[in-house]
């Protein structure tokens, strides 16, 4: 409990301090059901790079300004094929990113290892929230 509400105020007290922190909902997920919890929760499957080495190598490639210190919150919906759509964005930093540039790197991530349920794959939405330090994301 006392882990829970600490995360909860580690997420909450960044957002109402800053001027950055309405989320960005997208539409275009095309889903009937999605799970927020899970047997088997999904997976990063890319063997090359890893999730934070993906996002920085998106931030060099779109050309993005440095941004401050803090953290971005982005709802990813996983398929039970693997594939990603961008469902939310929140922005917990001081600096003005565009969510549409986030969205775009999230419907174009590498397949993911889909979650489980009851042995059958199901859509899962994950909630991933990144770190950013001098400009660049690092691991939590």
């Amino acid at each position: 409990m006392k882990k829970k509400l600490m995360t909860i105020f580690t997420i909450l007290i960044p957002m109402i301090a800053t001027c950055q922190s309405i989320p960005v909902n997208f539409k275009d997920c095309k889903t009937d059901q999605m799970f927020v919890s899970a047997e088997i929760v999904p997976k990063w499957n890319c063997d090359t790079l890893s999730l934070v080495d993906y996002m920085n190598k998106f931030l060099q490639e779109k050309n993005i300004e440095k941004i401050e210190n803090g953290k971005i919150l982005i709802g990813i919906l996983i398929y039970p094929d693997g594939k990603t759509c961008c469902y939310s964005f929140t922005n917990l930093t001081k600096t003005v990113l565009d969510a549409e540039k986030f969205k775009e790197i999230v419907n174009k991530m590498p397949n993911w290892t889909p979650a489980k349920q009851n042995g059958k794959v199901i859509t899962f939405l994950k909630q991933q929230l990144l770190s950013i330090r001098n400009g660049k994301f690092i691991l939590n």
